[in-house]
């Protein structure tokens, strides 16, 4: 495998933030608690004549670009939960990368009153972008989706599966478009620990959409350099509450939920499966932490592995990956069953995976969560829970509109997605 470097000129700390850089439908971002990445134009699909896979499609890419004369060429984009459909990726030859300075590289904090728990402060200071009037309508409706999750429960007692991931959307109209720079850096100053990203959301068989895809998501599929591998996968979850007192509580309950440990471990068991045969050092911490975002209180396990080679890429194990249980459900072709009978609507590039590859095989691959596609004055929010046997519709619900807040608060919208009927 040609040897590779992440930076397309140079990996530093540049004097204009790359995040100020940022223009909608031209160019792609994507951050991470140790570096930022902006691609520029020009962009080329992937190759895909012949091709059996995205897997193929990523390195036959890279590797003709390199042939071409391109030193540094990178994949970025989006993977749809369905990986049967296309993909938002994208090789780019033109971008500019910069490592996170000490002071001001994203850390997880340990908080020493409370063993287990990771936390760290956040702030918001970017003005909200202006909306004007706006209407939100939840699909499906709130009633619809606890029939949703009774009918998963239903599943279970006739031992069906043993998880399933449901989600619902809130869609939003504006009266002005939407500033996605604006969202952007709101997402990326309220989410200091996570994975921040902006990037097309156009597919190769539909040309005429706009869309971008961006988020926050907290949730690292896989990230490899060299032969090193981490993957910190979350299940089971509670809202973030108002003050100490209310947020202890809610993480002793959390971290001593039978039904979380149950659903955090269906999805620590499958990650270690898949990762098994990549490796040839796994460890795996033998109990789960806490941490949190803006909005949620999260089980995470971080997991941390050697490859058995290092031509082996980002990409390929992420693949292996995907759907974890964590956005699909267990046993997966039981939850993908379950998801295509109950959900009534197109999850798109919601709980795929979003991030980049270069041409070493190195990169970052997150869960594609806490996110929307934006198109002018039009925005869908994505949400979902993990169902397991014990699981009650009405907390579902709240879960879902909980998580919503991540995307609201970016917009400047005030409306608590646990109370939009």
């Amino acid at each position: 495998m040609t040897e590779c470097t992440l930076s397309g000129a140079t990996l530093k700390t540049t004097e204009q933030p790359l995040i100020n850089q940022y223009k909608t439908g031209e160019t792609a971002y994507f951050s991470s608690p140790g570096n930022t990445i902006l691609a520029k134009p020009p962009f080329a699909n992937l190759l895909d004549a012949g091709m059996r896979n995205i897997n193929q499609q990523v390195t036959e890419s890279l590797r003709l670009a390199t042939e071409l004369g391109h030193s540094a060429p990178i994949i970025i984009g989006a993977i749809p939960f369905d990986i049967s459909r296309p993909s938002a990726l994208k090789l780019s030859t033109n971008f500019n990368a910069e490592k996170a300075s000490i002071s001001t590289i994203k850390t997880n904090l340990s908080n020493p009153a409370m063993p287990g728990l990771i936390t760290a402060s956040s702030t918001t200071s970017s003005p909200a972008p202006e909306l004007g009037k706006f209407s939100i309508k939840p699909e499906p409706a709130p009633e619809q989706f606890k029939k949703s999750v009774f009918d998963a429960l239903d599943r279970f007692s006739r031992k069906e599966l043993d998880k399933v991931v449901l989600s619902r959307t809130l869609q939003i109209t504006t009266e002005h478009s939407v500033d996605i720079g604006s969202v952007l850096k709101r997402l990326e100053q309220s989410n200091q620990n996570g994975y921040t990203f902006a990037v097309s959301a156009n597919k190769k068989d539909n040309v005429n959409s706009n869309k971008t895809l961006l988020g926050a998501s907290p949730e690292l599929l896989i990230q490899k350099r060299g032969n090193k591998i981490i993957a910190n996968p979350l299940a089971g979850s509670e809202p973030r509450q108002q003050n100490k007192q209310a947020e202890k509580e809610i993480c002793e309950r959390l971290i001593n939920s039978p039904k979380d440990r149950h659903e955090h471990a269906l999805v620590i068991q499958s990650i270690v499966d898949a990762l098994t045969p990549f490796c040839k050092k796994l460890n795996v911490p033998d109990n789960p932490e806490l941490i949190h975002t803006e909005t949620m209180w999260h089980l995470s396990t971080r997991i941390e592995g050697e490859l058995k080679s290092s031509d082996i890429t980002s990409l390929e194990i992420a693949m292996a990956m995907h759907p974890t249980p964590a956005i699909g459900g267990y046993p997966e072709k039981a939850a993908r069953k379950a998801i295509n009978e109950i959900e009534e609507y197109d999850r798109n590039l919601f709980t795929g995976m979003v991030g980049w590859c270069n041409c070493s095989g190195d990169g970052e691959w997150v869960v594609t969560i806490r996110c929307a596609e934006i198109e002018g004055k039009q925005a869908t929010l994505y949400a979902g829970a993990g169902i397991v046997e014990g699981s009650i519709p009405e907390k579902e619900l709240n879960e879902t509109g909980a998580k919503f807040n991540t995307m609201l608060n970016a917009l400047g919208i005030k409306e608590r997605g646990q109370n939009i009927e």
